[in-house]
C-alpha cells in the first residue's frame, strides 16, 4: 500500500478534509519531540503523522482524547463534492492491533514525560490527560468521604424544607426533596435538570438546609459558601434567582437562616481570581479558597481544564454542588464534564443511599427502583429534577424539545406544522425570505427601544425577544442579521445624524472580552442610552448601561460606562445559540443555515435554542436541515470514569 507523505500543508490539506495549518504543525513537532528518543519505520511515521493530525482536529472539535476505535481500519479524513466524486482521498489507518502496537512501542506512558499520552486505547495531549485525571480523582475522594451528620437531624430539616408534602407513599416522587436529601450527607452532588424543573429553587433550598445542620452545633463558626457561574450573564442571573427564592421562602424558613445564604454570584474566573497576562489564578493548588461550599451553576458550558482549576484550588473538606441541565450544548473549549457525570438515563442508587432516602425523605424504596432504568447503582451523587414547571409535557414549545432531544426529527417537524398552521402562537415554523418575516418582528420587539421613556423601560422589552443563529458568518449568521437589523431601525429613525454614526441611543451591546478592572465580561448585555451632560444641560451624552442583579426590594441597580472605556462589544438584535446559554426570552425566532450539512447543527444546538423561548417560539429552517440536525448528536470522547 503506498502511503501519502508530504512535504508541506497544502500537499496534506490536498489529501485530507478538514484539516487546519495548525493540525499539519502540531503533527510535525510531534513527530520530532519523539525522533529525539526513538527510532521508528518510515511506515510507523506516516502513520504516526496522521494519527497526530487526527488527535489535533478531535481536540478543535472538544474532545478530550482520541480513541484509536474511532480510526481503525477505516479511510479517515475522506470527502466527495456535491456531484459525489472524491475531493479528498483521506488516509487508511490499519487495523487497531497494529495501532496499538506502533503506540505502545514509544513508551507513551504517563511518567515517560512525552507530550503525547497513549492510556487505555486512548491519544491524549498530555495537559488534557493532566487535568481529566486530576479531576476524576478529586471527585472520587470526595465520593469516598462519608459524612458524620446524624440522619435524624437531616431528616428533621428535609420535614421542615417540605412541609406539605410529608412522607412520600403516594402516587409520585417529588425529585426536589430527593435532590435536597441526597445532597445533605454528600461533598460532591450534581443536581441536574431541563428548563423550569426548579433547579435555583432546589438548591437554594439545599443551601438553607445546610445552614441548618451547621447550626445545629451553637459552637461552629458560619458556612463560607461561594456561588459562581461560568458567565457574567449567568453569575446575575443565578444571583437574582436565589433573591427570589429566598424572598419566596420567608415564613417557611427561619430569617435568620436565609439571612445567612448568599444571594451575590460570581464568575469562575473572578472566583479563582484572574492574574493579567497570564493563564494561571492566584487561587490554586498551593494558594487554597476558603470556603466550605461551592455551588456552580450551569456546568454545561464548564470546560474541563476550568473545571480541574477550581478542584485544584478547592479544600479536600470543601462541600461542592453542581447545577446544570445535562441535554444542553457542552462547553465552547475541551471536555464535556456535566455529559460525564451525568449519565442520562440515570444508573441507579446504592442499596445504601436508596436506604439512607428513604429514611430521611419517606420515599418509598420499590417506586424509586423503578424510577430507573438501569440498575448499575452507581450514581449516588446525582439527582435529576424531573417535573418541569415552565415545560409542563402539554405546551408545545416543550414537547418540541423533547422531540429534539430524544432524536425524534419526524416527530418535531409535525409538531411544528401542525402548530403553524393551528395558529397556536406558542409554535411558528416560517419559510420564504428570512427579511419578509423577520421585519414585523423587529419592529414589534426592537423599533420601541430607542423610544421608551426610560433605560429600565428599554431593558424589560430588549429581554422579550432575541434572534438565535447557528453561525457568525454567513446570510443567517450573527454578523448579516444584525447589520440588517440595525439597517432597518436607523431606516426608520427621524435622527438622521444616527445613520453614520456607530453607536447610537437605544442600541443593545454584547461585551465580546473580559475586562475585569471594570468588572465586565464576554457575553455581558448593556444598551447605550442618551442622559443629560454633566458639562452642558443642553446637551445629551451617550453612556452604556448594564444592569446588575435585583435587590430584595425588587429594584435594579445599573453600571455605566462612557463607550469609549467599553472593551470590545458587538450589536445584539441577534446571537448565536451558544452565547444564549443560561439567557431565556419571552419569544426566540431560530434562524437555521439553508445548508443542512453545517457541522455545527446539532440536537444539543437546537434543544439549547428552543429552551430559550418562554412562551413563543419561531424556527425559520428547511425540512432537511432540521432533520439534520435533530439527528446528529454531540458526541465528546473522554476517559472520565468515576465508576470502574
Amino acid at each position: 500500500m503506498i502511503l501519502p507523505i508530504y512535504t508541506n500543508f497544502a500537499q496534506a490539506k490536498q489529501q485530507l478534509a478538514d484539516i487546519e495549518a495548525i493540525d499539519y504543525f502540531f503533527a510535525k513537532e510531534m513527530i520530532a519531540a519523539l525522533q529525539k528518543t526513538h527510532v521508528f519505520s518510515a511506515e510507523s511515521e506516516n502513520i504516526l503523522n496522521h494519527l497526530f493530525f487526527a488527535l489535533s482536529v478531535s481536540l478543535r472539535a472538544g474532545h478530550t482524547c482520541l480513541p484509536l476505535s474511532e480510526l481503525a481500519d477505516q479511510q479517515w479524513a475522506v470527502a466527495f463534492d456535491e456531484q459525489g466524486v472524491c475531493s479528498h482521498q483521506g488516509f487508511p489507518f490499519p487495523q487497531e492491533s497494529e495501532l496499538h502496537n506502533i503506540l505502545t512501542s514509544l513508551d507513551l506512558s504517563e511518567s515517560a514525560q512525552h507530550p503525547i499520552v497513549f492510556d487505555n486505547s486512548c491519544l491524549y495531549l498530555r495537559r488534557y490527560f493532566q487535568f481529566e485525571r486530576t479531576l476524576v480523582d478529586d471527585i472520587k475522594s470526595r465520593l469516598t468521604q462519608q459524612s458524620s451528620t446524624d440522619t435524624q437531624h437531616i431528616k428533621s430539616i428535609v420535614e421542615q424544607l417540605f412541609p406539605e408534602l410529608g412522607n412520600e407513599q403516594a402516587d409520585t416522587i417529588d425529585w426536589q426533596k430527593v435532590a435536597v436529601a441526597n445532597a445533605m450527607n454528600k461533598n460532591f452532588s450534581v443536581i441536574a435538570g431541563g428548563p423550569g424543573t426548579g433547579k435555583t429553587y432546589t438548591v437554594t433550598k439545599l443551601l438553607a438546609a445546610l445552614i441548618m445542620l451547621k447550626d445545629i452545633d451553637a459552637h461552629a463558626t458560619a458556612l463560607e459558601i461561594s456561588l459562581v457561574a461560568p458567565t457574567g450573564k449567568a453569575a446575575q442571573r443565578l444571583s437574582e434567582s436565589i433573591i427570589k427564592a429566598v424572598s419566596g421562602f420567608k415564613g417557611l424558613i427561619h430569617y435568620d437562616v436565609l439571612a445567612k445564604i448568599p444571594t451575590e454570584a460570581k464568575t469562575i474566573h473572578r472566583l479563582l481570581g484572574v492574574i493579567p497576562n497570564s493563564p494561571n489564578f492566584r487561587y490554586n493548588q498551593n494558594n487554597l479558597l476558603n470556603c466550605d461550599v461551592l455551588l456552580i451553576d450551569e456546568v454545561s458550558m464548564v470546560d474541563l481544564p476550568m473545571m480541574a482549576r477550581i478542584f485544584r484550588a478547592l479544600k479536600s473538606s470543601t462541600r461542592v454542588i453542581l447545577l446544570g441541565d445535562a441535554d444542553q450544548l457542552p462547553s465552547v473549549a475541551v471536555g464535556s464534564v456535566l455529559t460525564d457525570i451525568a449519565p442520562r438515563p440515570h444508573s441507579g442508587y446504592s442499596q445504601t443511599n436508596q436506604s439512607y432516602l428513604v429514611q430521611t425523605c419517606g420515599v418509598d424504596k420499590e417506586r424509586l427502583n423503578q424510577a430507573f432504568t438501569q440498575q448499575q447503582m452507581d450514581s449516588d451523587h446525582l439527582s435529576f429534577l424531573l417535573t418541569s414547571r415552565r415545560f409542563d409535557g402539554e405546551g408545545e414549545i416543550g414537547r418540541l424539545a423533547a422531540h429534539v432531544i430524544k432524536g425524534e426529527s419526524t416527530e418535531g417537524w409535525q409538531l411544528l406544522q401542525t402548530a403553524t398552521k393551528s395558529k397556536t402562537k406558542q409554535l411558528v415554523l416560517v419559510d420564504g425570505d428570512v427579511h419578509s418575516w423577520l421585519s414585523s418582528l423587529v419592529t414589534q420587539y426592537y423599533q420601541g427601544i430607542s423610544v421608551c421613556s426610560s433605560i429600565e423601560d428599554a431593558f424589560a422589552l430588549l429581554t422579550k425577544f432575541r434572534i438565535l443563529c447557528v453561525t457568525r458568518q454567513g446570510e443567517f449568521g450573527v454578523d448579516a442579521i444584525n447589520q440588517w437589523v440595525k439597517e432597518k431601525l436607523l431606516a426608520k429613525s427621524f435622527q438622521a445624524w444616527e445613520q453614520t454614526q456607530p453607536n447610537y441611543h437605544g442600541m443593545p451591546i454584547m461585551i465580546s472580552e473580559n475586562d475585569y478592572r471594570l468588572g465586565l465580561f464576554n457575553g455581558d448585555i448593556g444598551i447605550l442610552w442618551h442622559v443629560n451632560s454633566e458639562s452642558n444641560e443642553n446637551s445629551k451624552q451617550l453612556m452604556a448601561f448594564f444592569e446588575q442583579p435585583k435587590t430584595e426590594e425588587g429594584v435594579v441597580p445599573y453600571k455605566t460606562f462612557l463607550p469609549s472605556r467599553l472593551p470590545k462589544y458587538d450589536s445584539v438584535y441577534a446571537m448565536t445559540i451558544h452565547k444564549t446559554q443560561g439567557s431565556e426570552f419571552e419569544h426566540v425566532a431560530m434562524l437555521l443555515p439553508k445548508q443542512s450539512n453545517n457541522s455545527l447543527l446539532s440536537r444539543e444546538l437546537l434543544y439549547t435554542g428552543i429552551t430559550r423561548a418562554k412562551t413563543m417560539l419561531t424556527v425559520a429552517s428547511s425540512k432537511q436541515t432540521w432533520q439534520q440536525g435533530v439527528s446528529s448528536a454531540v458526541k465528546r470522547f473522554s476517559g472520565f470514569k468515576l465508576v470502574e
